[in-house]
């Protein structure tokens, strides 16, 4: 699902974008990013991340978003890079490989997605053997998603007994999870790591 116009203008504002960076930088650091690997961002927006990443480690980085306006930015704010490429793509039919990825990250896109866990299947199988998945998002409580559910269709509602529940059987470790609760949701940040 695309983002509306208010929603766009906050996340691609520059204030935003050095928020995320500051986060995916703590995350990344858990990692241990070597600059030979390679990078994938679900979710990549106007692709301040993905140059962050390009730039700071050398990797091989790539972004997709479902929004080709966005697409469009992140290719013109990474003219020049070479080791960064966009791609418009849907989460849930990721269009690489079995197996292709060091390091994939997503920051809050799967409350965009009705079908998330689909999502997530997809950056499981993309990862690599030792992969690392790092991971923000909203989670809702069980009451609370069970609720917005009914009301809306639209929107990928995620819990913590399902995010558990797709780790453990697609044998995820955690590596680090930290959850702020609010009134109605928990921002919540993962880094995982594959079999």
């Amino acid at each position: 699902m695309k983002m509306v116009i208010f929603e766009k203008w906050f996340i691609n504002s520059a204030r935003h974008a050095e928020k995320v960076i500051g986060r995916a930088e703590k995350l990344l650091q858990l990692v241990g990013v070597k600059e030979d690997q390679k990078y994938l961002e679900v979710g990549c927006g106007v692709g301040a991340v993905c140059k962050y990443v390009a730039t700071r480690y050398g990797c091989d980085v790539t972004g997709v978003d479902v929004d080709p306006a966005q697409i469009a930015e992140a290719q013109e704010s990474c003219r020049g890079i070479p080791n960064v490429s966009f791609q418009k793509a849907d989460a849930t039919g990721l269009p690489f490989p079995d197996r292709n990825f060091d390091i994939v990250l997503s920051f809050g896109t799967t409350h965009h997605i009705p079908n998330w866990l689909d999502a997530l299947g997809e950056i499981r199988r993309i990862m690599k053997p030792e992969g690392h998945f790092i991971y923000y998002d909203l989670v809702y409580t069980e009451l609370l998603a069970k609720l917005g559910r009914s009301l809306s269709h639209n929107y990928g509602i995620v819990t913590m007994p399902e995010l558990n529940t797709f780790t453990r059987m697609n044998n995820l470790s955690t590596i680090h999870t930290s959850k702020k609760n609010s009134l109605i949701w928990y921002d919540y940040e993962a880094v995982y790591k594959s079999a």
